[in-house]
């Protein structure tokens, strides 16, 4: 049998065109992957780069100083009461002799970790609700966004503060379970949002032709297109966890001494604020970093993840 040679064997394009010549450019680039194409978005995004790495430092300080020191945040030293500051304590000490800088460090870890055990509620409550009422419409729409409006319609800081009164003052874990289980409505209403414009996609169709279970249609195709908000909506809701439970905490219904936080540190510094203003600035200058930090990367991370961003090919 003879060999057919197609034109592309031979040279000459499918089309019917001419043949490629010595002298034709060929576009060599690469095609980039979207992680790619997402971290390329993302390192032009400078804020949202300054942002990672101030709040990896300040992660990094929260791990080293408690860790280096142990309990010695809540251990008084009645020789040391008033001190001021030396290279063992930056800050100086309190009015008990306890360490300032460690017990920032300290303060700094737990409201990191009440922020980002917050926000994991928030989302889960957050996504669970947005994305059943996007995909399913109609009347459980309504009912599940009427419920979304009620809640938003309650004052969520006297909510929180009776739970954490009412479970126990000072618990870590009543403080992260009383943010989230208020603090998850921005994320519904992002994800119902962001799933009501995906359902009628050609990809959501086509699954669904295929005979794909409602869970595997949002799982598998309509979840991962929705990341972009929910990155915000997370990145929102550590901000927003960390500044409640500073206000928790400076009210003297969050982390009480000798437990450390941003709140009880500020509490400790205003009856001082005219003749030590030094003690407020540090604690002070720690959540703003927070929650700019946060906010900045949460913007970041969403010019990131969407696939309408471009970026210069050269």
């Amino acid at each position: 049998m003879d060999r057919v040679e197609t034109p592309e064997i031979i040279g000459i394009p499918a089309s019917g065109g001419a043949a490629l010549r010595d002298t034709d450019e060929v576009d060599l680039t690469p095609i980039r992957t979207y992680w790619q194409l997402t971290r390329q978005r993302f390192v032009r995004h400078r804020l949202a780069v300054i942002a990672l790495f101030t709040l990896l430092a300040l992660i990094v300080f929260a791990i080293v100083v408690p860790l280096a020191t142990g309990d010695a945040y809540k251990d008084p030293d009645l020789a040391k009461i008033g001190a001021p500051a030396t290279l063992e304590a930056p800050l100086g000490y309190d009015a008990i002799g306890q360490n300032l800088f460690v017990r920032l460090a300290k303060a700094t870890q737990t409201s990191l970790i009440i922020g980002f055990a917050a926000v994991m509620i928030i989302v889960g409550i957050g996504t669970f609700i947005g994305a059943i009422a996007g995909y399913a419409g109609g009347w459980v729409d309504n009912v599940l966004m009427r419920f979304v409006d009620i809640v938003l319609s309650l004052p969520v800081l006297f909510i929180i503060l009776m739970i954490v009164s009412f479970f126990g003052v000072g618990d870590v874990r009543v403080v992260i379970i009383a943010i989230g289980i208020t603090g998850w409505t921005l994320a519904a209403r992002l994800i119902r949002a962001e799933f009501l414009a995906l359902r009628e996609a050609d990809f959501v169709q086509a699954a669904r032709a295929l005979g794909a279970s409602h869970r595997r249609i949002i799982v598998r195709h309509m979840l991962p297109s929705a990341m972009a908000p929910l990155i915000v909506a997370a990145a929102l809701g550590v901000a927003d966890s960390v500044i409640t439970e500073a206000a928790l905490s400076f009210l003297g219904f969050g982390i009480s001494p000798p437990e450390a936080s941003l709140g009880n540190l500020l509490n400790y510094a205003q009856d001082r604020l005219f003749r030590e203003p030094i003690l407020i600035f540090f604690p002070g200058s720690v959540l703003v970093l927070l929650v700019l930090c946060a906010s900045f990367l949460g913007d970041g991370l969403r010019d990131a993840l969407d696939p309408r961003q471009r970026i210069a090919t050269s």
